[in-house]
């Protein structure tokens, strides 16, 4: 009978193994509920500096509208409109914008500063200089201020706002109002380009509008409010544009909002307007959680789609009102979109390899609570038995050891709740409790499992019939295929949170090498004691003799060895990878050089061999276009067009795959360059070119026709495949980008056709700075400051020429928050793994202790030394420790090779490229380190218990040697 005196009485009895439950309790609960808020504070890290970089290049939300003057609309002019009312109607409509945006997006965005400029309008009047004969066309701009600082005036002042007017609601009476001229204000590059000095009075005549102006101020751009010198290249300095009349030069004027309502009351002025939505980040860990980045993208979904009505109070006709203009619907241009699908893939990913590492950490932990509830059976077999010949259930105690384990584990669960909450950081919500509540419940039933799977675990519990044991080995081999082939086909998992599949894989995987170690032990410690029997000391034989009959029992410690070796190992393995993958990324990213300059062609330096450190320099040019074929007529819609000097690139990097690639073509096939074109007999250049291999599969060696924006049609020949190596050589990288590898590629291979490609601002095109041979380092600083006119803001509308530096990138790389908990996680679990795997075979060791005691004491009592107890003692448990560095090691290196496509790493790394996956030889060594600490601190533990137990502790009356 089932009563309260007996529990406690058996559990008195049982304490030890009590202890360990509610050790692993503990463990299991602590680790699963504190690491995924530490997990996501450094994700929400991450994505803040993730987006704090991309705001640099621009806003990643802004709103651009469109006004009309309502002049023309008179029946629709609202009640009240006049001067002073343009910066209440921008934080009006910017406040409508942040107003209308779902939780969570509305948490997250910032300031809304706006901005309006009119359209541009001839510059004429005494002093103002003309370009080919025309007047220079300028606009007025005006923004409020932003976070980037407010403008830095050199000369002059700042325009000041006009006086207030009445407000005057008869358009007719507007044009008839005070013609005071609009203050305004040019930069230091403006001042020059446009020929003006300060105090100097002139005319803006529009198309429909036109007002004075006076030149009060000259500012500078090259530090503070630099989003505006972003938005409004023209400020800058002015640019040559084609108009209908010829080439006029373009430039803008700074003025305030009252100008801007000066100007609107003198004419009919459409003005374009626009919002800049700051975008932040909580670092406290929930903006970067899964829920929240796909709430964030719904909702920019639904801000893309709002009506007008929603963003003023001053709305009619679909319609709002905005200092005399009436504007529709802003057209959002959204860049946070992109950036949060990458970051959240990147961090599903992240979460997916977390996962395998805590699934292999518990299934240690479940492990290592079965080997002590075999040392709680043997200890207590004797009891067991006994209550089993009076008459007693063997489910009846089974349930008695539920109720024992229910205290301990319980006990275990509460207090690893709480270090888990101490853990964790403060306010943020503990992990999934699923994890937790599995592991407990297999570590609660662990006891009764053992229990009712050994019948009783007295002496007389029998192995299993060889029958048996083949058809479960036959299941995990089946389990192991199945899983495989089922994740090969499925590839990388598309879901949230942690994928079971690619975590449970690897268990089984460890599962069928157990399996297999424990075939192939028998029979070569077999041999290897035949061989010992030949020798004259007795260690060899009874070391070899005793690991081969105990290596079928050690199963248990065998395969929380081979996992906890193959987690560490595996982890060591994707952290490799990661690195090496971030250096190839850094790499890719400036082309193979340690610094180079990036951006539209028309604003990279010539040359920067003025610049001490710089010893070569290689130019590689892009461009994109469509190919048509001229035999078949086949077209290829959009082809990337790459053209660079092999020799120089050669020179620069006497390595380079392409280099070698393009050379080798060029004397494979000495082409003459010329092609007769159809009968006409009128000769036409040819340029040739590799191709990626699939593209020179679908043209060998025919001409192609390029069609590319900007240029004029040419013909190029495909004379071969680019190979593998020159896809990925990194000089490609600055032109082609870091996203997926270009579905057509054409290189071409005479470095004139730098020289055809059309010089477009959209396709950036790279200077790599190489330094001479034997030479020091190029220097950035040196480089920026030489190359400071092209990285400067200017007014051409498009990218800005970027300056990247190897070390920068690797840096920004290295610093990435989740490949950094990528690596703590397997760290920490790997760790936690070997410690238990310590535990596991330590209680394996206590458990056949008896036997072992009892062979070594009769040796003792035979003349064997302290030295020789030491030797026997590691030489019996060397095998398994050799075994599981073999089988773990083998276990970590056969998993992504195994895994395939559900192991896809380039998610966390970017680039065009899956990253070669390499074992990390260091770790390997360190966790094989490790394990030959734990063999020798096993071996030292055991032999120094058997030095104090003598024969009459283990021979017994009726026994004999």
């Amino acid at each position: 009978m089932l009563t309260l005196r007996l529990v406690l009485r058996e559990a008195r009895i049982g304490w030890p193994v009590a202890a360990v439950l509610a050790l692993l309790a503990v463990l299991l609960t602590a680790l699963p509920l504190s690491w995924p808020p530490r997990f996501d504070r450094l994700a929400a890290d991450t994505l803040a500096e993730r987006l704090g970089r991309a705001q640099q290049a621009g806003p990643l939300l802004a709103a651009r509208a469109s006004s009309e003057p309502v002049h023309d609309y008179p029946t629709l002019l609202p009640a009240s409109v006049g001067r002073g009312s343009l910066d209440k109607s921008l934080d009006q409509l910017g406040a409508g914008l942040r107003g209308v945006a779902r939780p969570p997006l509305a948490d997250s965005l910032g300031p809304t500063p706006g901005r309006a400029a009119t359209p541009s309008a001839a510059a004429e009047g005494p002093g103002v200089p003309q370009v080919n004969g025309l007047p220079p066309l300028l606009g007025l701009a005006y923004a409020q201020p932003g976070p980037d600082g407010p403008v830095e005036y050199v000369r002059g002042r700042a325009p000041a706002q006009p006086p207030a007017d009445p407000v005057v609601a008869d358009p007719q009476e507007r044009l008839r109002a005070d013609r005071a001229p609009i203050e305004v204000a040019v930069s230091e590059g403006g001042l020059k380009g446009l020929g003006l000095t300060v105090g100097q009075r002139f005319e803006l005549k529009g198309e429909r509008w036109s007002t004075p102006v006076v030149l009060v101020g000259v500012f500078r751009t090259d530090r503070g409010a630099a989003r505006l010198w972003q938005q409004y290249p023209l400020l800058v300095t002015p640019a040559v544009v084609a108009s209908r009349v010829g080439n006029q030069l373009n430039g803008q004027l700074l003025t305030t909002s009252g100008g801007i309502e000066q100007a609107e009351a003198r004419g009919e002025v459409p003005l374009e307007l626009a919002w800049d939505l700051t975008v932040t980040v909580d670092r406290s860990g929930r903006a970067a959680t899964p829920a929240v980045l796909a709430g964030q993208t719904r909702a920019l979904t639904a801000l893309r789609a709002v009506e007008t009505e929603r963003l003023c109070r001053d709305a009619t006709a679909g319609f709002c009102y905005l200092s005399d203009h009436r504007i529709a619907r802003p057209d959002l241009i959204d860049r946070l979109t992109p950036e949060l699908e990458a970051f959240a893939a990147q961090r599903a990913r992240t979460e997916q390899l977390q996962g395998f590492a805590l699934v292999g950490t518990l299934t240690v932990v479940v492990a290592t609570a079965v080997a002590a509830a075999r040392l709680g059976a043997r200890r207590r077999a004797g009891a067991f038995a006994l209550q089993l010949a009076r008459g007693a259930r063997l489910s009846g105690i089974a349930g008695r050891l539920l109720v024992e384990a229910a205290v301990p584990v319980g006990l275990g669960v509460a207090v690893g709740w709480v270090l888990g909450r101490a853990l964790a950081p403060p306010g943020a919500a503990l992990g999934p409790t699923g994890p937790v509540l599995v592991a407990a419940l297999l570590v609660w039933c662990a006891p009764a499992a053992v229990l009712l799977a050994t019948a009783g675990g007295g002496a007389g519990a029998r192995p299993l019939p060889r029958s048996r044991r083949l058809v479960l080995e036959a299941l995990v081999g089946l389990a192991a295929v199945g899983g495989l082939v089922s994740l090969r086909s499925r590839g990388a998992f598309s879901g949230e949170g942690i994928d079971l599949q690619l975590a449970l894989v690897p268990v089984v995987l460890a599962l069928v090498l157990v399996v297999a170690l424990i075939r192939v032990l028998p029979p070569l410690l077999l041999r290897a004691t035949r061989w010992a029997r030949r020798s004259s000391g007795v260690v060899p034989l009874v070391a070899l003799a005793r690991a081969g009959a105990q290596s079928g029992a050690a199963a248990l410690a065998l395969l929380v060895l081979v996992l906890a070796m193959g987690s560490g190992v595996f982890g060591g393995m994707v952290a490799r990878s990661l690195e090496d993958s971030r250096a190839q990324s850094a790499d890719w990213r400036t082309g193979g050089a340690s610094t180079a300059l990036v951006g539209p062609r028309a604003r990279l330096p010539e040359s920067l061999s003025g610049v001490r450190t710089v010893g070569r320099q290689v130019l590689v040019t892009g461009a994109s276009g469509e190919l048509t074929a001229q035999e078949s007529g086949a077209t290829v819609p959009s082809a990337e067009l790459v053209a660079l000097d092999a020799d120089a690139l050669r020179a620069a990097v006497p390595s380079s795959p392409l280099a070698a690639a393009l050379t080798a073509a060029r004397e494979d096939n000495p082409f003459d360059g010329t092609t007769s074109d159809g009968g006409s007999g009128a000769a036409e250049r040819v340029l040739t070119a590799l191709a990626d291999p699939a593209l020179a599969r679908s043209f060998p060696d025919e001409v192609l026709e390029v069609a590319a924006f900007g240029t004029t049609n040419f013909r190029v020949r495909v004379v071969g495949a680019l190979p593998a190596a020159a896809l990925r050589d990194p000089v490609l990288g600055p032109v082609l980008g870091s996203e997926r590898a270009p579905a057509a590629l054409l290189v071409f291979t005479d470095p004139a056709a730098q020289r055809q490609l059309p010089a477009t601002g959209g396709h950036p095109y790279a200077l790599l700075l190489h330094p001479a041979d034997g030479g020091p380092p190029v220097d950035r600083s040196a480089v920026g400051t030489a190359a400071a006119g092209a990285l400067a803001p200017g007014g051409v509308v498009g990218p800005a020429v970027e300056l990247r530096s190897y070390e920068q990138e690797l840096a920004v790389l290295r610093g990435d928050g989740l490949a950094r908990s990528l690596r703590l996680a397997f760290r920490l679990t790997t760790g936690t793994a070997l410690l238990l795997a310590l535990g596991a075979v330590a209680l394996e060791l206590v458990l056949s202790s008896a036997e072992r005691a009892r062979t070594t004491s009769y040796l003792r009592t035979l003349g064997l030394g302290g030295a020789s107890v030491t030797a026997l003692q590691l030489l019996q448990l060397l095998p398994l420790f050799a075994a599981s560095a073999i089988g773990g090691t083998a276990l970590g290196a056969v998993l992504p090779a195994a895994l395939g496509p559900g192991l896809e790493l380039r998610a966390l790394t970017g680039g065009p490229f899956e990253p070669a996956v390499q074992v990390d030889w260091t770790t390997t060594a360190v966790l094989g380190t490790a394990l030959a600490a734990l063999l020798l601190g096993a071996a030292a533990l055991e032999a120094a218990i058997v030095r104090r137990r003598g024969l009459g502790a283990v021979l017994r009356l009726g026994e004999a040697l």
